[in-house]
Protein backbone atom coordinates (compact mmCIF):
# COMPACT_ATOMS: atom_id res chain seq x y z
CA UNK A 1 0.00 0.00 0.00
CA UNK A 2 2.91 2.34 0.75
CA UNK A 3 4.12 1.77 -2.81
CA UNK A 4 0.72 2.84 -4.11
CA UNK A 5 0.92 6.02 -2.02
CA UNK A 6 4.45 6.84 -3.21
CA UNK A 7 3.49 6.21 -6.83
CA UNK A 8 0.50 8.51 -6.45
CA UNK A 9 2.67 11.24 -4.94
CA UNK A 10 5.11 10.98 -7.85
CA UNK A 11 2.28 11.23 -10.39
CA UNK A 12 0.69 14.21 -8.67
CA UNK A 13 4.04 15.95 -8.19
CA UNK A 14 4.72 15.58 -11.90
CA UNK A 15 1.64 17.71 -12.52
CA UNK A 16 3.00 20.56 -10.39
CA UNK A 17 4.72 23.48 -12.13
CA UNK A 18 8.46 22.91 -12.49
CA UNK A 19 10.95 25.31 -10.88
CA UNK A 20 13.62 26.06 -13.47
CA UNK A 21 16.91 27.25 -11.97
CA UNK A 22 18.16 30.56 -13.35
CA UNK A 23 21.35 30.32 -15.39
CA UNK A 24 24.15 32.36 -13.76
CA UNK A 25 26.59 34.75 -15.34
CA UNK A 26 29.03 37.29 -13.93
CA UNK A 27 26.34 39.93 -13.54
CA UNK A 28 25.14 37.70 -10.71
CA UNK A 29 28.44 37.87 -8.85
CA UNK A 30 29.62 40.26 -6.14
CA UNK A 31 33.40 40.30 -5.92
CA UNK A 32 35.71 41.07 -2.99
CA UNK A 33 39.13 42.37 -4.07
CA UNK A 34 42.10 41.46 -1.86
CA UNK A 35 45.66 42.73 -2.08
CA UNK A 36 47.08 39.58 -0.56
CA UNK A 37 50.13 41.10 1.16
CA UNK A 38 47.91 43.69 2.89
CA UNK A 39 45.00 41.49 4.00
CA UNK A 40 46.10 39.15 6.78
CA UNK A 41 49.28 37.44 7.95
CA UNK A 42 48.20 33.83 8.28
CA UNK A 43 51.66 32.25 8.38
CA UNK A 44 54.56 34.10 10.00
CA UNK A 45 57.01 31.48 8.72
CA UNK A 46 56.91 32.96 5.20
CA UNK A 47 57.35 36.61 6.23
CA UNK A 48 61.01 36.64 5.12
CA UNK A 49 62.08 40.28 4.80
CA UNK A 50 58.58 41.68 5.37
CA UNK A 51 58.46 44.88 7.45
CA UNK A 52 55.17 45.67 9.16
CA UNK A 53 54.05 49.22 8.44
CA UNK A 54 56.48 49.87 5.56
CA UNK A 55 54.17 51.29 2.91
CA UNK A 56 56.21 50.33 -0.18
CA UNK A 57 57.38 46.89 0.97
CA UNK A 58 56.13 43.47 1.94
CA UNK A 59 54.11 43.55 5.18
CA UNK A 60 53.34 39.86 5.75
CA UNK A 61 49.92 39.14 4.28
CA UNK A 62 49.71 35.76 2.55
CA UNK A 63 47.49 33.12 0.97
CA UNK A 64 46.94 31.46 4.35
CA UNK A 65 45.54 34.74 5.62
CA UNK A 66 43.03 34.80 2.75
CA UNK A 67 42.09 31.17 3.46
CA UNK A 68 41.55 31.99 7.13
CA UNK A 69 39.13 34.79 6.25
CA UNK A 70 37.12 33.09 3.49
CA UNK A 71 34.18 32.66 5.92
CA UNK A 72 34.36 36.41 6.66
CA UNK A 73 34.24 37.22 2.93
CA UNK A 74 31.36 34.81 2.44
CA UNK A 75 29.60 36.33 5.45
CA UNK A 76 29.72 39.76 3.81
CA UNK A 77 27.47 38.38 1.08
CA UNK A 78 30.24 38.08 -1.50
CA UNK A 79 30.10 35.37 -4.17
CA UNK A 80 33.64 35.73 -5.60
CA UNK A 81 37.10 36.91 -4.61
CA UNK A 82 39.80 38.54 -6.70
CA UNK A 83 43.36 38.35 -5.44
CA UNK A 84 46.41 40.23 -6.69
CA UNK A 85 49.04 38.34 -8.75
CA UNK A 86 50.72 35.41 -7.04
CA UNK A 87 53.78 35.02 -9.31
CA UNK A 88 57.27 35.33 -7.84
CA UNK A 89 58.31 38.99 -7.88
CA UNK A 90 61.43 41.00 -8.50
CA UNK A 91 62.68 43.04 -5.54
CA UNK A 92 59.93 44.95 -3.72
CA UNK A 93 56.98 43.66 -5.74
CA UNK A 94 54.69 43.20 -2.72
CA UNK A 95 51.66 44.03 -4.88
CA UNK A 96 52.33 41.27 -7.41
CA UNK A 97 52.67 43.28 -10.63
CA UNK A 98 56.47 42.88 -11.09
CA UNK A 99 56.80 39.28 -12.25
CA UNK A 100 60.12 37.48 -12.00
CA UNK A 101 59.03 33.82 -12.47
CA UNK A 102 55.63 33.06 -14.00
CA UNK A 103 55.67 29.46 -12.84
CA UNK A 104 56.48 30.02 -9.16
CA UNK A 105 54.27 31.45 -6.40
CA UNK A 106 56.10 34.18 -4.52
CA UNK A 107 57.42 32.65 -1.28
CA UNK A 108 56.17 35.68 0.69
CA UNK A 109 52.65 34.47 -0.13
CA UNK A 110 53.03 30.69 0.09
CA UNK A 111 53.35 28.08 -2.65
CA UNK A 112 51.31 26.40 -5.36
CA UNK A 113 49.80 23.89 -2.93
CA UNK A 114 48.59 26.76 -0.76
CA UNK A 115 47.06 28.48 -3.78
CA UNK A 116 45.25 25.27 -4.73
CA UNK A 117 44.01 24.95 -1.16
CA UNK A 118 42.63 28.50 -1.32
CA UNK A 119 40.71 27.78 -4.52
CA UNK A 120 39.40 24.46 -3.23
CA UNK A 121 38.19 25.95 0.07
CA UNK A 122 36.70 28.99 -1.65
CA UNK A 123 34.75 26.72 -3.99
CA UNK A 124 33.62 24.72 -0.97
CA UNK A 125 32.00 27.90 0.35
CA UNK A 126 30.44 28.73 -3.00
CA UNK A 127 32.96 31.48 -3.79
CA UNK A 128 34.44 31.85 -7.28
CA UNK A 129 38.11 32.84 -7.52
CA UNK A 130 39.60 35.38 -9.94
CA UNK A 131 43.38 35.62 -10.26
CA UNK A 132 45.09 38.85 -11.28
CA UNK A 133 47.56 38.21 -14.13
CA UNK A 134 50.06 40.39 -15.98
CA UNK A 135 51.14 39.70 -19.58
CA UNK A 136 52.20 43.21 -20.63
CA UNK A 137 55.43 43.57 -18.70
CA UNK A 138 57.85 42.03 -16.22
CA UNK A 139 59.50 43.35 -13.06
CA UNK A 140 62.39 45.80 -12.96
CA UNK A 141 65.84 44.36 -13.77
CA UNK A 142 64.37 41.04 -14.88
CA UNK A 143 67.04 38.40 -15.68
CA UNK A 144 65.68 37.92 -19.20
CA UNK A 145 66.83 41.44 -20.12
CA UNK A 146 70.45 40.23 -20.22
CA UNK A 147 69.77 36.65 -21.32
CA UNK A 148 70.61 35.97 -24.98
CA UNK A 149 68.04 33.16 -25.03
CA UNK A 150 65.36 35.85 -24.67
CA UNK A 151 66.65 38.28 -27.28
CA UNK A 152 63.72 39.91 -29.04
CA UNK A 153 61.34 39.29 -26.14
CA UNK A 154 61.10 42.99 -25.22
CA UNK A 155 60.18 46.19 -27.00
CA UNK A 156 62.89 48.85 -27.11
CA UNK A 157 62.71 51.14 -24.12
CA UNK A 158 60.85 54.36 -24.80
CA UNK A 159 58.87 57.01 -22.92
CA UNK A 160 55.12 56.45 -23.14
CA UNK A 161 52.91 58.99 -24.89
CA UNK A 162 49.36 58.24 -23.80
CA UNK A 163 47.79 60.04 -26.77
CA UNK A 164 49.57 57.62 -29.14
CA UNK A 165 48.13 54.07 -29.03
CA UNK A 166 51.25 52.53 -30.55
CA UNK A 167 53.31 54.12 -27.78
CA UNK A 168 50.80 52.90 -25.18
CA UNK A 169 51.30 49.34 -26.42
CA UNK A 170 55.06 49.33 -27.05
CA UNK A 171 56.70 51.65 -24.54
CA UNK A 172 57.70 50.79 -20.97
CA UNK A 173 54.95 51.68 -18.49
CA UNK A 174 56.62 53.30 -15.45
CA UNK A 175 59.93 51.91 -16.75
CA UNK A 176 58.80 48.26 -16.53
CA UNK A 177 60.25 45.97 -19.27
CA UNK A 178 57.53 45.70 -21.93
CA UNK A 179 57.07 42.24 -23.44
CA UNK A 180 57.12 42.05 -27.23
CA UNK A 181 53.83 40.23 -27.72
CA UNK A 182 54.24 40.44 -31.48
CA UNK A 183 57.00 37.82 -31.10
CA UNK A 184 55.49 34.32 -31.68
CA UNK A 185 57.72 32.83 -28.97
CA UNK A 186 56.43 35.35 -26.42
CA UNK A 187 52.83 34.68 -27.44
CA UNK A 188 53.28 30.94 -27.11
CA UNK A 189 54.94 31.30 -23.70
CA UNK A 190 52.20 33.53 -22.27
CA UNK A 191 49.45 31.31 -23.68
CA UNK A 192 50.99 28.09 -22.38
CA UNK A 193 51.46 29.67 -18.96
CA UNK A 194 47.85 30.90 -18.75
CA UNK A 195 46.46 27.47 -19.68
CA UNK A 196 48.81 25.77 -17.21
CA UNK A 197 47.73 28.14 -14.42
CA UNK A 198 44.04 27.44 -15.01
CA UNK A 199 44.56 23.67 -15.15
CA UNK A 200 46.73 23.69 -12.01
CA UNK A 201 44.49 25.88 -9.86
CA UNK A 202 40.95 25.46 -11.21
CA UNK A 203 40.31 29.19 -10.87
CA UNK A 204 37.20 30.70 -12.42
CA UNK A 205 38.58 33.80 -14.06
CA UNK A 206 41.41 36.26 -14.65
CA UNK A 207 41.61 39.97 -14.01
CA UNK A 208 44.00 41.07 -16.77
CA UNK A 209 46.23 43.91 -15.62
CA UNK A 210 47.21 46.74 -18.02
CA UNK A 211 45.03 45.38 -20.81
CA UNK A 212 45.13 48.62 -22.84
CA UNK A 213 48.93 48.28 -23.09
CA UNK A 214 48.70 44.98 -24.97
CA UNK A 215 47.95 44.85 -28.73
CA UNK A 216 44.36 43.78 -29.42
CA UNK A 217 45.39 41.12 -31.93
CA UNK A 218 47.43 39.44 -29.18
CA UNK A 219 44.44 39.66 -26.83
CA UNK A 220 42.20 37.98 -29.40
CA UNK A 221 44.66 35.13 -29.82
CA UNK A 222 45.43 34.73 -26.10
CA UNK A 223 41.80 34.92 -24.96
CA UNK A 224 40.73 32.67 -27.84
CA UNK A 225 43.15 29.97 -26.76
CA UNK A 226 41.82 30.11 -23.20
CA UNK A 227 38.19 30.04 -24.33
CA UNK A 228 38.75 27.05 -26.59
CA UNK A 229 39.88 25.01 -23.60
CA UNK A 230 37.67 26.71 -20.98
CA UNK A 231 34.58 28.16 -22.70
CA UNK A 232 32.99 29.57 -19.53
CA UNK A 233 36.20 31.18 -18.21
CA UNK A 234 35.73 34.88 -17.36
CA UNK A 235 38.36 37.51 -18.14
CA UNK A 236 37.89 41.10 -16.98
CA UNK A 237 40.45 43.55 -18.29
CA UNK A 238 41.85 46.64 -16.63
CA UNK A 239 41.38 49.31 -19.29
CA UNK A 240 42.41 52.34 -17.25
CA UNK A 241 40.40 55.09 -18.97
CA UNK A 242 37.02 56.72 -18.34
CA UNK A 243 35.76 56.25 -21.90
CA UNK A 244 33.37 53.46 -22.84
CA UNK A 245 33.99 54.05 -26.55
CA UNK A 246 37.69 53.30 -26.08
CA UNK A 247 36.95 50.34 -23.81
CA UNK A 248 34.48 48.84 -26.31
CA UNK A 249 37.36 47.81 -28.57
CA UNK A 250 38.71 45.57 -25.80
CA UNK A 251 35.36 43.87 -25.40
CA UNK A 252 35.51 43.32 -29.17
CA UNK A 253 38.90 41.63 -28.60
CA UNK A 254 37.26 39.05 -26.34
CA UNK A 255 37.26 40.40 -22.79
CA UNK A 256 34.21 39.42 -20.76
CA UNK A 257 34.14 42.79 -18.99
CA UNK A 258 36.22 45.91 -18.42
CA UNK A 259 37.03 47.77 -15.23
CA UNK A 260 34.57 50.65 -14.97
CA UNK A 261 36.63 53.75 -14.20
CA UNK A 262 33.86 55.94 -15.58
CA UNK A 263 31.52 54.81 -12.78
CA UNK A 264 34.29 55.24 -10.19
CA UNK A 265 34.93 58.76 -11.44
CA UNK A 266 31.20 59.47 -11.33
CA UNK A 267 31.00 58.34 -7.70
CA UNK A 268 33.89 60.62 -6.70
CA UNK A 269 32.43 63.63 -8.52
CA UNK A 270 28.89 63.01 -7.31
CA UNK A 271 29.62 62.38 -3.64
CA UNK A 272 32.90 64.24 -3.18
CA UNK A 273 33.39 67.75 -1.77
CA UNK A 274 31.82 69.42 -4.83
CA UNK A 275 29.00 66.94 -4.99
CA UNK A 276 26.58 66.77 -7.89
CA UNK A 277 24.42 63.63 -8.07
CA UNK A 278 23.89 64.10 -11.80
CA UNK A 279 27.26 62.35 -12.20
CA UNK A 280 25.81 59.15 -10.74
CA UNK A 281 23.07 58.93 -13.33
CA UNK A 282 25.40 59.23 -16.31
CA UNK A 283 27.50 56.03 -16.49
CA UNK A 284 24.65 53.50 -16.98
CA UNK A 285 23.05 55.70 -19.63
CA UNK A 286 26.35 56.32 -21.44
CA UNK A 287 27.16 52.61 -21.34
CA UNK A 288 23.85 51.86 -23.07
CA UNK A 289 24.90 54.25 -25.86
CA UNK A 290 28.51 53.18 -26.34
CA UNK A 291 28.40 49.52 -25.25
CA UNK A 292 25.13 48.45 -26.89
CA UNK A 293 24.27 44.91 -25.95
CA UNK A 294 27.24 44.82 -23.57
CA UNK A 295 26.32 47.69 -21.27
CA UNK A 296 26.54 45.43 -18.22
CA UNK A 297 29.99 44.04 -19.10
CA UNK A 298 31.56 46.31 -16.49
CA UNK A 299 33.27 45.65 -13.17
CA UNK A 300 32.06 48.57 -11.08
CA UNK A 301 33.89 49.80 -7.98
CA UNK A 302 34.16 52.68 -5.51
CA UNK A 303 37.91 52.51 -4.97
CA UNK A 304 40.84 50.19 -5.62
CA UNK A 305 44.61 49.88 -5.31
CA UNK A 306 45.31 52.39 -8.09
CA UNK A 307 43.14 55.31 -6.93
CA UNK A 308 42.82 57.04 -3.54
CA UNK A 309 40.30 55.45 -1.22
CA UNK A 310 36.93 57.19 -1.31
CA UNK A 311 37.03 57.79 2.44
CA UNK A 312 40.29 59.77 2.14
CA UNK A 313 43.45 59.70 4.27
CA UNK A 314 41.43 60.14 7.48
CA UNK A 315 37.89 58.97 8.13
CA UNK A 316 35.26 61.54 9.12
CA UNK A 317 31.59 61.12 9.94
CA UNK A 318 30.59 62.98 6.77
CA UNK A 319 32.93 60.95 4.54
CA UNK A 320 31.59 57.72 6.04
CA UNK A 321 28.00 58.84 5.44
CA UNK A 322 28.85 59.59 1.81
CA UNK A 323 30.57 56.20 1.51
CA UNK A 324 27.35 54.49 2.61
CA UNK A 325 25.50 56.33 -0.14
CA UNK A 326 28.14 55.16 -2.61
CA UNK A 327 27.66 51.56 -1.41
CA UNK A 328 23.90 51.73 -2.03
CA UNK A 329 24.70 52.93 -5.55
CA UNK A 330 27.41 50.30 -6.18
CA UNK A 331 25.16 47.36 -5.33
CA UNK A 332 22.17 48.61 -7.33
CA UNK A 333 23.55 49.71 -10.72
CA UNK A 334 24.21 47.42 -13.71
CA UNK A 335 27.50 45.54 -13.80
CA UNK A 336 29.52 43.30 -11.49
CA UNK A 337 30.22 45.15 -8.22
CA UNK A 338 33.74 44.89 -6.81
CA UNK A 339 34.36 45.73 -3.16
CA UNK A 340 37.96 46.63 -2.29
CA UNK A 341 39.11 45.08 0.97
CA UNK A 342 38.50 47.45 3.90
CA UNK A 343 35.82 49.52 2.19
CA UNK A 344 33.26 47.67 4.31
CA UNK A 345 34.82 49.23 7.43
CA UNK A 346 35.54 52.65 5.87
CA UNK A 347 39.29 51.97 5.87
CA UNK A 348 41.07 55.29 5.20
CA UNK A 349 43.73 55.79 2.55
CA UNK A 350 45.11 58.41 0.22
CA UNK A 351 47.01 57.90 -3.02
CA UNK A 352 49.25 54.88 -3.73
CA UNK A 353 50.69 53.38 -1.55
CA UNK A 354 48.51 54.80 1.26
CA UNK A 355 45.46 53.19 -0.39
CA UNK A 356 47.08 49.80 0.35
CA UNK A 357 47.12 49.87 4.15
CA UNK A 358 46.89 46.65 6.11
CA UNK A 359 43.35 45.51 6.76
CA UNK A 360 42.19 46.59 10.22
CA UNK A 361 40.64 43.50 11.75
CA UNK A 362 39.76 45.24 15.00
CA UNK A 363 37.84 48.06 13.29
CA UNK A 364 34.44 48.68 14.83
CA UNK A 365 32.44 50.26 11.98
CA UNK A 366 29.79 47.59 12.13
CA UNK A 367 27.18 49.97 10.67
CA UNK A 368 28.92 50.18 7.31
CA UNK A 369 29.81 46.49 7.34
CA UNK A 370 26.22 45.52 8.09
CA UNK A 371 25.01 47.76 5.25
CA UNK A 372 27.35 45.87 2.89
CA UNK A 373 25.99 42.52 4.09
CA UNK A 374 22.38 43.57 3.62
CA UNK A 375 22.96 45.17 0.22
CA UNK A 376 24.92 42.17 -1.09
CA UNK A 377 22.24 39.78 0.16
CA UNK A 378 19.43 41.87 -1.32
CA UNK A 379 21.23 41.96 -4.67
CA UNK A 380 21.56 38.18 -4.70
CA UNK A 381 17.90 37.75 -3.85
CA UNK A 382 16.60 40.27 -6.39
CA UNK A 383 16.97 39.52 -10.09
CA UNK A 384 15.98 43.08 -11.00
CA UNK A 385 19.10 44.41 -9.24
CA UNK A 386 21.38 42.01 -11.11
CA UNK A 387 19.86 41.79 -14.57
CA UNK A 388 17.08 44.36 -14.72
CA UNK A 389 16.82 47.41 -16.94
CA UNK A 390 18.06 50.81 -15.73
CA UNK A 391 15.89 53.92 -15.93
CA UNK A 392 16.56 57.35 -14.46
CA UNK A 393 13.44 58.79 -12.84
CA UNK A 394 14.89 61.98 -11.36
CA UNK A 395 18.41 63.34 -11.80
CA UNK A 396 19.30 66.64 -10.15
CA UNK A 397 22.25 68.07 -8.26
CA UNK A 398 20.80 67.08 -4.87
CA UNK A 399 18.57 64.16 -5.82
CA UNK A 400 18.89 60.96 -7.81
CA UNK A 401 16.15 58.36 -8.27
CA UNK A 402 16.35 55.42 -10.65
CA UNK A 403 14.56 52.13 -11.20
CA UNK A 404 15.73 48.61 -11.99
CA UNK A 405 13.03 46.39 -13.47
CA UNK A 406 12.97 42.69 -14.20
CA UNK A 407 11.40 39.32 -13.36
CA UNK A 408 8.17 40.95 -12.21
CA UNK A 409 9.85 43.13 -9.57
CA UNK A 410 10.86 46.78 -9.55
CA UNK A 411 13.62 48.24 -7.40
CA UNK A 412 13.58 52.00 -6.86
CA UNK A 413 16.80 53.60 -5.59
CA UNK A 414 16.80 57.11 -4.15
CA UNK A 415 19.74 59.22 -2.91
CA UNK A 416 19.67 62.58 -1.10
CA UNK A 417 22.77 64.63 -1.78
CA UNK A 418 21.89 67.38 0.68
CA UNK A 419 24.11 67.49 3.74
CA UNK A 420 21.79 69.63 5.86
CA UNK A 421 18.19 68.78 4.98
CA UNK A 422 15.94 65.74 4.47
CA UNK A 423 13.82 65.23 1.35
CA UNK A 424 10.35 63.90 0.68
CA UNK A 425 9.54 62.58 -2.78
CA UNK A 426 6.26 61.42 -4.30
CA UNK A 427 6.58 59.10 -7.29
CA UNK A 428 3.45 57.96 -9.19
CA UNK A 429 3.56 54.17 -9.48
CA UNK A 430 2.54 54.44 -13.12
CA UNK A 431 5.67 56.51 -13.85
CA UNK A 432 7.80 53.82 -12.22
CA UNK A 433 6.12 51.13 -14.28
CA UNK A 434 4.78 49.54 -11.11
CA UNK A 435 1.08 50.32 -11.16
CA UNK A 436 -0.81 48.38 -8.51
CA UNK A 437 2.40 47.28 -6.80
CA UNK A 438 2.98 47.19 -3.06
CA UNK A 439 6.15 47.89 -1.08
CA UNK A 440 7.89 44.65 -0.15
CA UNK A 441 11.13 45.90 1.41
CA UNK A 442 13.14 49.05 2.13
CA UNK A 443 16.88 49.01 2.81
CA UNK A 444 19.34 51.82 3.36
CA UNK A 445 20.52 54.49 5.78
CA UNK A 446 18.21 57.33 6.85
CA UNK A 447 15.33 56.50 4.53
CA UNK A 448 11.80 55.12 4.53
CA UNK A 449 8.86 54.75 2.13
CA UNK A 450 5.21 53.80 1.92
CA UNK A 451 2.78 53.13 -0.93
CA UNK A 452 -0.22 55.41 -0.56
CA UNK A 453 -2.88 55.19 -3.20
CA UNK A 454 -1.18 55.16 -6.58
CA UNK A 455 2.10 56.72 -5.44
CA UNK A 456 5.32 55.77 -3.67
CA UNK A 457 6.11 58.27 -0.92
CA UNK A 458 9.82 58.36 -0.04
CA UNK A 459 11.46 60.12 2.89
CA UNK A 460 15.24 60.58 2.71
CA UNK A 461 17.11 61.85 5.73
CA UNK A 462 20.30 63.88 5.56
CA UNK A 463 22.67 61.82 3.38
CA UNK A 464 19.86 59.31 2.99
CA UNK A 465 20.08 56.55 0.39
CA UNK A 466 17.96 53.46 0.00
CA UNK A 467 16.54 50.80 -2.28
CA UNK A 468 12.81 50.05 -2.23
CA UNK A 469 11.44 46.80 -3.66
CA UNK A 470 8.02 46.91 -5.26
CA UNK A 471 5.99 44.00 -6.55
CA UNK A 472 2.61 42.39 -6.83
CA UNK A 473 0.56 41.97 -3.66
CA UNK A 474 1.32 38.74 -1.85
CA UNK A 475 -1.41 36.31 -2.85
CA UNK A 476 -2.48 32.92 -1.58
CA UNK A 477 -0.99 29.77 -3.08
CA UNK A 478 -1.65 29.35 -6.80
CA UNK A 479 -4.43 26.98 -7.89
CA UNK A 480 -1.86 24.42 -9.02
CA UNK A 481 -0.40 24.22 -5.54
CA UNK A 482 -3.88 23.90 -4.01
CA UNK A 483 -4.71 21.14 -6.49
CA UNK A 484 -1.52 19.24 -5.66
CA UNK A 485 -2.14 19.42 -1.91
CA UNK A 486 -5.79 18.37 -2.34
CA UNK A 487 -4.76 15.46 -4.54
CA UNK A 488 -2.19 14.28 -2.00
CA UNK A 489 -4.76 14.46 0.80
CA UNK A 490 -7.27 12.51 -1.30
CA UNK A 491 -4.72 9.81 -2.17
CA UNK A 492 -3.71 9.48 1.48
CA UNK A 493 -7.37 9.16 2.52
CA UNK A 494 -7.98 6.43 -0.05
CA UNK A 495 -4.90 4.52 1.06
CA UNK A 496 -5.89 4.72 4.72
CA UNK A 497 -9.47 3.65 3.96
CA UNK A 498 -8.34 0.62 1.95
CA UNK A 499 -5.92 -0.36 4.71
CA UNK A 500 -8.66 -0.20 7.34
CA UNK A 501 -11.06 -2.28 5.24
CA UNK A 502 -8.39 -4.93 4.70
CA UNK A 503 -7.71 -5.09 8.44
CA UNK A 504 -11.47 -5.39 9.23
CA UNK A 505 -11.84 -8.28 6.77
CA UNK A 506 -8.91 -10.09 8.38
CA UNK A 507 -10.42 -9.45 11.82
Amino acid sequence: MIRVLLAAIVVVAACAPASVPEARDWRDETMYFVMTDRFKNGDAKNDGDAIAGKADWWQGGDLQGVIDELPYIKGLGMTAIWITPITEQTRGGYHGYWTKDFYRVDPHLGDMDKLKELVMKAHGLGLKVVLDVVVNHLGYDHPWLVDSAHAGWFHDRCAMIFSDQKSVEDCWLAGLPDLNTENPAVRAYLTDWALWLIRETNVDGFRLDTARHVPKDFLREWIGAIKREHPSFWIVGEVFVSDYRYQAEYLDAGLGAVTDFQTQEGIVRALGPNEDLVWLGRPPSIAESYLPGRETARATFIDNHDVPRFIGPAATDDATARLRQALVYLFTVPGTPVLYYGTEIALPGGADPDNRRMMEWGAADETTRDLVRRLATLRQQTAALRRGSFEKLLSERDTLVYARRGAGDTAVVAINGQSDAPQTLELPLADIGAGGAVLHQALGPSASAVVRGDALLITLGVRGAAVFLLGAPVAGPPWTTIAVVAALVLVAAIVITLALRRRLRRG
